[in-house]
């Protein structure tokens, strides 16, 4: 058997297995053999640090406490007919189909038309751990399952590809991290890339090796994930003051599941800053993980009672905006996509060619979509699915007709006289309010603050609980929805820098706010916390400094009147977004400093944190502005140069996700092929 190419990917979670899973479907299409040996092999080399398949975010044994904030049946790793993709389809179950397949259901004839994903999955059967069994019994298509039962039907996505590798195609799994990548030159005068691999397992037969192990490769795929910074000068004095006071605990940024939480004390009051996912999962894992219990209390506005274990601490939060991420509606059912034909409107009038920086998304894309929001509300209160409003087709009308008048702003319609004898003022859709619901407090104290957001967290709630009788949501599910076809309109770098830094941006954080939020029964149970006096707030804006004198972190907010909250544990409940230019991964840094790597600049010559790559292939862009033969980048780190990075597949959307692997496993193919015969695997030492 010889080689006819050699590829790395570096990555093994849900991008680096879909990378091989289509490079897989290529090669048996060019071929037409799924078995046995052939003269012409590709080698492919699956790197992963943590859990190969799952990746370190989904791995299998974290707490399973933490969920997903994707919906079961909402999540896929399999391409659909008619996806955009080179490669063949092959057709598989999404994460809820897989479980229906494991507890012995039928697939629906919607669902499974072919009997293809059935097929598949009964020639690879599943077998899961048995503390997955209740979990996987108790899924429903609008469960949030657990991170670690994701985990494991990557894992097994992974199965069936390595079960069905094509005769030419060689898999060599390493459980191992790639700390360094450099050009060499073989003996045939061909340059590659020579990747060192550090705790390296391979094969059926796990084992540390002694000395770090290389791959060299003509092709390589890069799907890296969630990759840190080197600390800027805030947390280089942070860090220095933990190290000269020994009592202080500082837990970084980062994932959750990775997060240093036992140094949070029990019973201690710790300083917390950030009030996304992270500090929802922060939350659960400090009380239910030590042992609390949230008990049904329908006495209560949460619909919960917390029972204390002894071992949690109380939580002092704060982020920029000071405002917890709101709850995902409780529809009892996959969402409806959100109603959006102004904004698909404008969309298709944009220009096909625009060029970079041309695009005012302010004036052109950003009106629309508000409009489209304002519209969603009023058609929910008026149409009689709001509780407490009857259809009033009439109204709704005259409203729609305000809503379209290109004179008025429709940030600010729940303002304007033209509505005033159409709906009652305390009915109005005030976008505003809910972009920033903390500049609307008019009190002073943390303990003041605490109460209004206690009871904006009840309100928020009832609202989930409407579900699709809410009107709040049904407009605010415009603002989050609109997220993703704007980044296409964007992408690569179209609008103008203005729009850019103010309409734009506001976009993606409020639709961050409002759309990529936690479950419900995850703000009741902040709700329950705040109201057991477990949580408080303390605003926007955070100032944080340490006090020598005592020592103590001190954190202030000019929400509550600069007052200070002290504490010897400060938790950095947030991530670090990636940026090409600071990045802490050691593949990252060499490439850019070999000149492999650019930063994507826009037009007027503003620099992004995002890694600049050709779009149909994901290969990097040089600084002077070549394309590398051989170094492909996916994912996360491109999250300001490409459309939806941090969004899993979804069924029945023709996810860009696997559109973007499908076009670097195509690409990585095409390099190895072309390249003559090389080693594979090699001893460092010679």
């Amino acid at each position: 058997m010889s080689s006819s190419g050699t590829i790395a990917i570096i990555g093994g979670g849900p991008r680096g297995i879909s990378v091989l899973e289509r490079l897989a479907a290529q090669l048996a299409a060019e071929t037409g053999d799924t078995g046995g040996g052939s003269a012409d092999t590709v080698t492919v080399h699956l790197v992963d640090d943590t859990e190969p398949g799952a990746g370190r975010v989904w791995r299998t044994n974290q707490t399973r406490t933490l969920c997903m904030n994707t919906l079961a049946d909402a999540v896929t790793l399999f391409t659909e007919p008619g996806s955009t993709v080179t490669a063949p389809v092959v057709e598989g179950p999404t994460m809820f189909e897989w479980i229906e397949l494991i507890r012995g259901d039928d697939l629906s004839e919607t669902a499974d038309p072919h009997g293809a994903k059935t097929a598949l999955f009964r020639g690879h059967p599943a077998m899961v751990r048995g503390e997955f069994h209740s979990e996987i019994a108790a899924t429903q298509p609008e469960s949030h399952p657990s991170r670690a039962l994701y985990g494991e039907y990557l894992r097994w996505v992974l199965s069936v590809v390595l079960a069905r590798i094509p005769g030419n195609l060689k898999v060599e799994v390493h459980q191992a991290r790639a700390t360094e990548i450099t050009q060499v030159t073989g003996d045939d005068g061909i340059v590659r890339d020579e990747i060192t691999l550090e705790h390296h397992t391979s094969g059926d037969a796990a084992h540390l090796a002694s000395s770090p192990v290389t791959v060299v490769a003509d092709a390589t795929v890069l799907a890296l994930g969630w990759t840190g910074n080197e600390p800027d000068a805030l947390e280089g004095f942070t860090a220095t003051s933990v190290q000269m006071h020994p009592t202080l605990h500082w837990v970084r940024p980062g994932n959750p599941a990775d997060q240093a939480v036992d140094a949070v004390g029990a019973g201690e009051e710790i300083v917390v800053r950030g009030l996304g996912m992270g500090f929802f999962d922060l939350m659960a894992m400090v009380t239910i993980d030590r042992g609390g219990r949230f008990v049904t209390d329908t006495t209560s506005r949460s619909g919960l009672a917390y029972r204390p274990s002894g071992r949690e601490p109380k939580l002092v939060v704060a982020s920029h905006h000071g405002y917890p991420y709101q709850p995902k509606p409780v529809l009892h059912a996959l969402p409806s996509p959100a109603p959006m034909p102004r904004f698909r409107a404008a969309m298709a009038g944009l220009p096909e060619d625009a060029p970079a920086g041309s695009v005012d998304f302010g004036e052109t894309l950003w009106p629309a979509i508000l409009r489209d929001a304002q519209a969603a509300y009023y058609t929910v209160l008026l149409s009689g699915r709001c509780p407490g409003h009857a259809a009033e087709a009439d109204r709704l009308a005259a409203v729609l007709t305000v809503i379209d008048d290109p004179a008025l702003n429709p940030w600010r319609l729940h303002t304007y006289p033209e509505l005033q004898d159409l709906v009652p003022e305390d009915d109005r859709f005030d976008l505003g309010f809910y972009a920033d619901p903390v500049a609307t407090f008019e009190g002073k104290t943390i303990a003041e603050l605490t109460e209004f957001l206690g009871d904006r967290l009840a309100a928020d709630l009832h609202e989930a609980n409407l579900g699709q009788d809410s009107a709040v949501k049904a407009g605010l599910q415009v603002i989050g929805s609109a997220r993703k076809p704007a980044q296409v309109a964007d992408e690569p770098g179209r609008f103008t820098t203005r729009s850019r830094r103010a309409e734009y941006a506001e976009l993606r954080r409020v639709g961050q706010m409002v759309g990529s939020g936690p479950p419900a029964f995850r703000t009741a149970e902040l709700l329950c916390l705040v109201d057991a006096g477990y949580v408080r707030f303390l605003g926007a804006h955070p100032t944080l400094v340490v006090d020598p004198e005592q020592p103590a972190f001190a954190m202030s907010s000019p929400t509550t009147g600069d007052e200070a909250v002290f504490s010897t544990t400060l938790v950095d409940a947030w991530l670090h977004k990636p940026d090409a230019r600071t990045s802490a991964d050691p593949l990252t840094r060499q490439l850019r400093l070999a000149g492999r790597l650019r930063p994507f600049t826009l037009a007027d010559g503003s620099v992004t944190t995002a890694p600049e790559v050709d779009l149909a292939t994901g290969l990097l862009v040089h600084p002077d502005g070549e394309v590398d033969p051989r170094v492909h980048m996916l994912g996360i780190p491109l999250l300001d140069y490409r459309a939806d990075m941090t969004i899993s597949p979804m069924p029945r959307t023709d996810p860009l996700m696997l559109q973007e692997t499908d076009g670097a496993a195509v690409s990585a193919l095409r390099i190895a092929q072309s390249s003559p015969d090389v080693q594979g695997t090699q001893d460092s030492r010679g």
